[in-house]
Parts: structure tokens; C-alpha cells; sequence
């Protein structure tokens, strides 16, 4: 027999999913070394006993909270026919709508690769991956290889480098900061400079 929607399995799919939401915030702010498992549970109106119920350790929290999509919805934008500005505004949208939506988690990715975290840094590779895959496979329509890993690389830099000047600058007021037209016009102006889509080899 299924476990109704509103019984015990939902309940305690909801407690996870604060106690997840309040660690990411923590672990953002005052980094996971700093936070306790006592400020975790106060946060989410929890007992010590009670969050261990959830989870066993903070190290479980934080790897529970590193099961997030690593592509932005990036990877639909798939190749279809010659690569357009067009096409390359809808990539960049789909990167900068991905950064504002997890500021908080790429805050905390950030800060536990500087202390060494492989999962952490796993991530960020992955992630990277599936947006230089995607720019590849679109400059591959228009020039040649060697030619579309250069454009492709420059994307990429740009993209990391803007998020993260933009975080720096903005802190905590990042996303607001980052949905603005103007940020968001001016990240598109760079791309296609960078993506240089007029100068077409292949063909």
C-alpha cells in the first residue's frame, strides 16, 4: 500500500529538506567549519537528537547538499544548424539564471575547494564540463576544432570570471544584483565579442 502524500514519509522529507536549506545558509555565511550542529538544528527549530534522526554527521548534511544539477539547463541547448547570437543569449541566460538560483550553494562550492574538497571541486569541474561541451558542440558549426576549444575557453572564463567578480562585489545582494538587465545585457555584449559568431571557418 503507498504512504499518503501528507503522512509520516513527507513529513520527514520536509524536516530534510530544512535542515538542508538552513545548513546551506550557514555553511555560505560562516563557512562548514564554523558552523555547529547545535546552530543547524536551531535554525530549523530541532534538537541535536532530533537532526541526528536525519542525518548522521555535518559531513552527511554537506554531502547531501552537494546533490544538485551541475548544468544550469545549459545542456538543451542543443546544436541546430549554424551557432547565432540568438542561440548564445539563450546559453548565457541559462548560465546566469543557474548562478543567481544557487548563489548560496556556489558560495559554499567556492569555499570548500579552497579547503580541499574533492566533492566540492568535482562539481565545479563537472559543471564547467557540461557548459564547454555545450559551447563546443555549437562553435564546431561554425569553425574547426582547434579554433572552437579557443572561443570555447574564453566563454567559460568569462562566465566564471563575471559570477564570481559580481559575487564578490555584491555579497549576499548577488542575485539581485545579478538579474539585472544591465548585468545581463552586458555579460551577453562580452560573449558575442568573445564568440566573434561572424567570423565563420566552417562550411
Amino acid at each position: 500500500m503507498s504512504e499518503k502524500p501528507n503522512g509520516p514519509g513527507r513529513a520527514r522529507d520536509d524536516t530534510r529538506q530544512r535542515i538542508l536549506g538552513a545548513a546551506r545558509s550557514l555553511f555560505a555565511i560562516e563557512g562548514f567549519d564554523n558552523t555547529t550542529v547545535r546552530q543547524i538544528a536551531h535554525a530549523v527549530g530541532l534538537t541535536d537528537a532530533a537532526l541526528y534522526y536525519h542525518f548522521k554527521s555535518k559531513r552527511e548534511i554537506l554531502d547531501a547538499i552537494w546533490d544538485l544539477p551541475v548544468d544550469g539547463g545549459v545542456s538543451r541547448h542543443r546544436a541546430d544548424g549554424q551557432f547565432t547570437h540568438d542561440q548564445l543569449d539563450r546559453i548565457i541566460d541559462s548560465a546566469v539564471d543557474f548562478t543567481i538560483a544557487n548563489d548560496r550553494i556556489l558560495r559554499l562550492m567556492a569555499r570548500e575547494i579552497l579547503r580541499g574538497d574533492q566533492t566540492a571541486l568535482a562539481l565545479r569541474q563537472q559543471s564547467r564540463s557540461v557548459m564547454r561541451r555545450t559551447l563546443r558542440e555549437h562553435f564546431l558549426t561554425i569553425v574547426d576544432q582547434d579554433e572552437a576549444d579557443i572561443r570555447t575557453e574564453a566563454l567559460v572564463a568569462l562566465l566564471t570570471g563575471s559570477s564570481m567578480r559580481t559575487q564578490l562585489s555584491n555579497g549576499s545582494a548577488f542575485p539581485a544584483a545579478a538579474n539585472e538587465g544591465e548585468y545581463r545585457e552586458r555579460t551577453r555584449r562580452w560573449a558575442r565579442a568573445l564568440a566573434r559568431l561572424d567570423e565563420r571557418q566552417a562550411g
